[in-house]
């Protein structure tokens, strides 16, 4: 298994280091344009988003309620335990290649989405396998396989790490806490996509500020260490066991690869494809060079990195130098509300792909058995769910790695007709609904 997940990690690599050279660094050279059609674009004053559709920022939210998650503060912990600090150096490599991932994923799901009878868009991995590949079949098989993960991976795994933490921390039972968090989902995600894009639009900013402002807190009390952090992550980066563990904490931290965020980005109100594919780099961007890197520095800077601990009992030591007790509440209402945002995410992704291949109709059932598997999560440990979850989001990938590089030269070609202004809203080739 171990050999299999390190396979598509070097994949992985070697996908987003493709689109970096063919679009000549453009993560990095054309950082103002994206910066600018990105975060700077929410300041303009826009129209309503069409009936069904969702504003860029709620696309934005949606797909890192997806990917911003308890791997944010765990999974950091895990990987500079398991790594050393140099793990740290090579999450920032993998989420440099990364972004041109998402990037062409992005575009190309914004290029053959289409709109729905019902004002809605219809997008993701597999409809652009299905219309650029021109493979019903394989994108079938994608959409089954998200399923699956989003019930667990999505679903039973966020579940349970928020009964963990409300039992740990406040002692509620996970039979009270299951149906109440049913019915929470339930509450959030009852009215489609836009309901969806509204809840996310306001929990993603507000749990990931509070979370960012506990740990810059905690980084400006020990700001004398910071300097030494640093040096610690650079001299340490250069062994075999800080890269693997690293790169594949980095991989699955953001997603880049796997296509499920695209669901999220194809519901956008952004007309350029080129466009919508800055979104996937600021998504990277924001998930693991921002929030991954501020954990793994609370981490270094603390010294709790040699107490024995791991995982998010490692960050609780860390916000625990300097709010005490208080501590494991900072780190444990943030568990709660990443779980509760992906769970959220995900149940969107789910039943678009049920829609995808059923149709509507099944979107009722769907979210029933969602709810279900809420109760089953919240009880009992899941080392065979993750094992599962694992395998299934490497299985994700091979249909969407392999499309990406069958109509690799469409993102090629798009990129620079978008840069030299031609055209400059819509590509002639575009799919219609």
């Amino acid at each position: 298994m171990q050999r299999f997940v390190r396979v598509f990690v070097l994949i992985f690599l070697a996908v987003g280091m493709y689109f970096t050279l063919v679009t000549r660094g453009f993560q990095i050279f054309h950082l103002p344009l994206w910066m600018k059609k990105t975060l700077g674009s929410i300041f303009q004053k826009r129209a309503k988003p069409r009936p069904g559709a969702m504003s860029r920022w709620q696309a934005l939210c949606t797909s890192l309620a997806a990917t911003i998650g308890t791997g944010n503060i765990a999974g950091v912990a895990t990987a500079i335990v398991a790594g050393g600090p140099g793990a740290l150096f090579w999450m920032w490599v993998s989420a440099f290649v990364g972004m041109m991932t998402a990037y062409a994923e992005k575009l190309l799901g914004h290029v053959y989405r289409y709109r729905k009878e019902d004002g809605s868009y219809m997008g993701g991995a597999m409809v652009t396998i299905e219309r650029g590949m021109g493979s019903r079949k394989l994108g079938v098989i994608y959409a089954l396989l998200l399923l699956v993960t989003s019930l667990g991976m999505g679903n039973m795994i966020q579940a349970n790490s928020i009964a963990q933490a409300a039992e740990a921390t406040w002692g509620i039972s996970p039979l009270i806490l299951a149906p109440a968090l049913a019915l929470l989902v339930l509450l959030c995600t009852h009215g489609g996509g836009q309901k969806i894009g509204k809840v996310t639009e306001f929990l993603v900013p507000f749990m990931s500020l509070l979370y960012m402002g506990g740990a810059l807190v905690v980084l400006w009390i020990f700001r004398e260490n910071l300097g030494g952090a640093i040096r610690l992550v650079m001299e340490d980066a250069f062994s075999f066991r800080a890269m693997s563990i690293g790169i594949a904490r980095g991989v699955f931290s953001n997603e880049a690869g796997l296509g499920s965020a695209v669901i999220a980005h194809a519901q956008s109100d952004v007309e350029e494809p080129v466009e919508q594919g800055m979104w996937g780099i600021l998504e990277v961007f924001l998930d693991t060079t921002v929030m991954c890197t501020i954990t793994g520095l609370v981490l270094l800077v603390t010294g709790v990195c040699g107490s024995g601990y791991d995982g998010a009992v490692l960050t609780i030591e860390a916000f625990s130098s300097v709010f005490g007790s208080w501590g494991e509440s900072v780190i444990s209402v943030s568990i709660f509300l990443f779980a509760l945002s992906t769970l959220i995410a995900w149940s969107f992704f789910g039943s678009q792909c049920m829609s995808y291949i059923w149709g509507d109709n099944g979107r009722g059932l769907y979210m029933t058995v969602f709810y279900v598997f809420i109760f089953l999560g919240c009880f009992g440990h899941l080392q065979t769910v993750w094992h599962f979850s694992d395998l299934c989001n490497n299985l994700l990938a091979v249909p969407n790695i392999l499309c990406l590089l069958v109509l690799r030269k469409q993102v090629s070609r798009l990129t620079k007709a978008y840069l030299n202004d031609k055209p400059k809203r819509k590509h002639k080739n575009q799919p219609e609904g």
